[in-house]
């Protein structure tokens, strides 16, 4: 297993674990956000088949969310479905987690949405226990509810 940081001609991958509404504008989104340092993508491979993902976030208008330096987001955290429950999650989660702390963040944020306990319980058992806001958000024009939590 490996996990790098993809980069921004390897974006199209990501559509093997999760279906967009619009591919190009995901692509475009992420290119310009990790050309400009707000984000990188971490993916997990396994005899050079993807596995998953997960985005850290270093900045955003809502420090809530992120704070340069300090704070890291961490979003769209997938595995593949039938590669799930065999701890590759948890090797990501925990492997992103400590590349970050050794760039400086000392605390993380995750939102997880209410219909999704698996990922509640993964992200409980790592330390994210502490409840900072309920959000709302729209992207490609689905609604996303979820609750964000710290980790410290």
């Amino acid at each position: 297993m490996n996990i790098e940081k993809l980069a921004v001609h390897d974006l199209h991958i990501l559509k093997e674990l999760f279906h967009y509404n619009d591919v190009e504008q995901m692509v475009s989104q992420c290119t310009q956000d990790i050309q400009n340092g707000i984000i990188d993508i971490f993916v997990l491979f396994d005899k050079g088949v993807l596995v998953g993902e997960l985005h850290a976030m270093y900045e955003s208008h809502d420090e809530n969310f992120a704070a340069r330096g300090k704070r890291a987001y961490l979003f769209a955290f997938r595995v593949r479905e039938d590669l799930q429950n065999r701890g590759y999650g948890t090797c990501l989660l925990q492997s992103v987690l400590a590349l970050l702390r050794e760039s400086g963040y000392s605390e993380f944020t995750v939102g997880v949405e209410d219909d999704n306990p698996r990922a509640f319980h993964m992200y409980q058992s790592a330390g994210f226990t502490q409840l900072l806001i309920r959000k709302r958000e729209e992207y490609q024009g689905d609604t996303y509810e979820y609750n964000l939590y710290l980790k410290k």
